[in-house]
């Protein structure tokens, strides 16, 4: 019997539905995942509520997500290092290999990669999907599907830190207690980084950033953001007045690392202070390099997930699932849609 796939399409008009498609077949050095597990992203909720993000827009139906895992169903021809059955990380962007980035090692940088779920190309929540044998990684024995689908988002987490090259104790600022938050928080430590304080006006969110490390946690609903007290600062959040205010929390020769997209394209911000300071400004991109060590510290401990998962859904309540991750109301840290 073959198998069915499905997949949840997306529309410009914020509508979801969950379609049957065709089963892919694996081509040259191409895996066919039989996918999991997702974590729904920041970037689809805003997809899904606002139908763009940055300069990436919602014009025609086209499957959401990329933070996945799964089981190696089938293989083409000329892999070489995987097997059916096989448990795997999905690494969601393909560059060309070819361009001056790729060869540089900065290839999330290439102008033509395939990032899953970039509209207009399709995503993860689906069945069955095909990946570059490069881009997929071993699961360690006894991780979860749930962690798995974690490791992207502990990417990203851990690509911000690595963009710093910070001393070995500098004291951090990390602005924003969501999952990205929760995780740069963590990789800050794991990479060395000394005393961390974390801002949010989420109060319970902030408790779990304690239970994971932070040193001092602030509620600027009821304080006024800090001022220089990081030698590096990390901008999770994706606020547009979190975003206006960074430069004040770094202290002077500080690195300010900006991870979250802002509400707003354009952002109003004290050029004087950044110049007075002599600031490093930087940004992140996705990631290059850095699900090895994601899937790693999973696997070790030194990055916790289990207790940001606060909501899963099967992909036939998919909709449901996106429901609780746009609403604030249900107070989700990360939902994880599984296939059943």
């Amino acid at each position: 019997m073959m198998p069915i796939n499905r997949g949840l399409f997306l529309d410009a008009q914020h509508r979801l539905e969950l379609r049957e498609c065709p089963v892919p077949e694996p081509g040259l050095g191409e895996l066919l995942v039989k996918v999991r597990a997702n974590g729904i992203c920041g970037s689809d909720v805003h997809f899904y509520k606002e139908g763009r993000l940055g300069n990436f827009e919602v014009t025609v139906p086209y499957i959401p997500g990329h933070e996945a895992c799964g089981t190696v169903a089938g293989t083409g021809p000329d892999v070489k290092h995987f097997k059916e059955g096989d448990n795997i990380v999905i690494e969601p962007g393909f560059p060309c290999g070819r361009c001056f980035y790729c060869k540089t090692g900065r290839y999330n940088l290439c102008p033509d990669v395939i990032f899953l779920s970039a509209p207009p190309i399709d995503g993860t929540f689906c069945d069955y999907l095909l990946v570059p044998e490069s881009f997929a990684y071993t699961m360690p024995a006894g991780m979860s599907f749930d962690e798995g689908a974690m490791a992207e988002p502990a990417a990203v987490a851990i690509h911000a830190v690595n963009r710093t090259g910070f001393a070995n104790g500098a004291d951090g600022v990390i602005i924003g207690t969501g999952p990205i938050g929760l995780l740069t928080l963590q990789a800050f430590k794991a990479a060395g980084g000394g005393r961390a304080i974390c801002v949010d006006i989420n109060e319970k969110r902030l408790k779990i950033a304690e239970r994971h490390g932070a040193d001092e946690v602030i509620n600027i609903s009821e304080n006024p953001m800090p001022q220089d007290i990081g030698d590096v600062v990390f901008e999770t959040a994706g606020s547009t007045a979190a975003t206006a205010q960074l430069f004040s929390a770094a202290k002077a020769g500080g690195i300010v690392v900006q991870v979250g997209w802002p509400g707003d394209t354009i952002v109003n911000m004290n050029i004087a202070e950044f110049i007075e300071k002599e600031l490093n400004y930087v940004g992140v991109n996705r990631y290059a390099n850095a699900f090895p060590t994601a899937i790693q510290w999973l696997a070790d401990g030194r990055i916790i997930s289990d207790d940001l998962i606060t909501h899963r859904f099967p992909l036939s309540k998919a909709e449901d699932a996106f429901r609780a991750a746009a609403d604030s109301t249900q107070e989700a840290i990360k939902v994880i849609v599984y296939n059943d």
